[in-house]
């Protein structure tokens, strides 16, 4: 979906936006590492003599939450599931520090702060894991709160999205989310707040497209621009 079908959306027609904070996915969405994450888990699969996915669009096609589905889609045992999983973690954890932000983020992070607009970074990641990943790309003075998960198997963030939703006071109809999964979708929601996909991401966006997809995330700062008049807008007062 372009930009401009997003504008239209969020924008009010006055020219003002209609966004008062906006809720980040931190894993695929702000940080690129999908190619990290696949190569960590192709090392557990071949470990365990299963097949190994063969690029980042295979990857994508089979993500998901909750984890423990997913990797029982790669074949991994449900017995084998806590192993597996702390292998996996301790690989990502080894190789994530090699991962860069994805293309526009500081930019787009730097332009909604100008708009002023909170923002607010939530991940399914635990959060002393997650301050670790975020110290080498200086992004906290973007962010009015940082949070992560406590129960790194379960990988869902919906209840600390919940927690700060309800603390913040906002209209959840004035809230954007942004992420790369449909947990991320299935959050927003729940809760009855905006979504844009980013499909760059961890999961291929469904084809259902009951929410924006946009594929840069510079294009989430030309909605939350008012359009420029034009002389047709200008007739019409």
């Amino acid at each position: 979906m372009s930009a401009d079908r997003v504008r239209l959306d969020l924008v009010r027609e006055n020219g003002s936006t209609t966004i008062d904070a906006v809720c980040w996915d931190w894993n695929g969405t702000l940080l690129d590492d999908v190619e990290v994450a696949l190569a960590a888990m192709n090392t557990v699969l071949r470990q365990r003599g299963l097949a190994e996915m063969s690029d980042q669009e295979a990857y994508r096609a089979v993500f998901g939450f909750p984890i423990r589905a997913f990797y029982a889609r790669l074949g991994v045992d449900a017995a084998d599931f806590l192993e597996a999983a702390d292998e996996y973690l301790a690989l990502f954890a080894a190789g994530v520090g090699a991962a860069s932000l994805q293309p526009q983020a500081r930019a787009t992070l730097a332009a909604i702060d100008a708009l002023g607009v909170e923002q607010v970074l939530i991940s399914a990641t635990p959060e002393v894991t997650l301050e670790r990943q975020l110290a080498p790309h200086s992004l906290h003075g973007h962010f009015a709160h940082v949070h992560g998960i406590t129960d790194v198997y379960a990988a869902s963030k919906e209840h600390v999205v919940t927690a700060w939703l309800d603390d913040s006071g906002h209209d959840p109809r004035r809230v954007l989310m942004v992420g790369d999964t449909n947990h991320d979708e299935e959050i927003a929601e729940a809760l009855h707040v905006r979504f844009l996909r980013f499909d760059g991401g961890h999961q291929d966006a469904p084809s259902h497209r009951r929410h924006p997809v946009i594929s840069s995330l510079g294009e989430i700062v030309g909605s939350l621009t008012p359009l420029p008049e034009t002389p047709r807008d200008l007739r019409r007062r």
